[in-house]
Parts: C-alpha cells; sequence; structure tokens
C-alpha cells in the first residue's frame, strides 16, 4: 500500500494476548490496534516534549521563589515571627 511500509515489532506474549483481545472486542486487526497505539505515543511524546520546551522557555524568563525561601516561609508558620509569603528571588538571566 503506497505511504506506508511494514514493521516487524516483538512483544511479550502477554501483551500480545492483551493486543488481540482488544482487536476482537473492538473488530479491528492486530495491525490497526498497533498502528493507532504507536500513533497516540508518539503525540503524547510530541506533546510532552513541546510542554518540556515550552517550561525551559519560561525557567529563562520568568521570577520564582526559591525553594529555601519557600521552606523558611513554612517553617515559620505558626510561629511567633511567621513569615509573610515570599517574593520571587530567582529573577531572569541571574539579576538580583
Amino acid at each position: 500500500m503506497p505511504g506506508e511500509s511494514k514493521l516487524s515489532v516483538v512483544l511479550p506474549d502477554e501483551l500480545r494476548s492483551e493486543v488481540d483481545e482488544y482487536a476482537k472486542l473492538t473488530n479491528r486487526s492486530r495491525s490497526f490496534i498497533i498502528k493507532e497505539a504507536v500513533a497516540a505515543y508518539v503525540g503524547d511524546q510530541h506533546a510532552y516534549l513541546a510542554t518540556v520546551r515550552e517550561a525551559e522557555c519560561e525557567a529563562d524568563t520568568a521570577s520564582f521563589v526559591s525553594g529555601n525561601s519557600v521552606i523558611a516561609w513554612l517553617e515559620s508558620w505558626g510561629t511567633a515571627g511567621e513569615l509573610p509569603t515570599p517574593e520571587a528571588d530567582i529573577l531572569p538571566n541571574g539579576r538580583p
């Protein structure tokens, strides 16, 4: 078939049985189920990588509160010297 190529996949027996059972329940071929599963996996991984890249860009340009500031704030809860909500102390490009 044009635009498609064969690919051999070795599956553990249990997984192959699950694929076969699902194919039978949905009246689809094993090949169809595997092709759909691979397409869904690749799509999910592309979305994951896009989210990671977006977070990396945000980390390079946004301000954050350091873990040490958050811990100090949380440890002060319920004490006489309770600290105010911490302000951002990690700024873009390492600015203080």
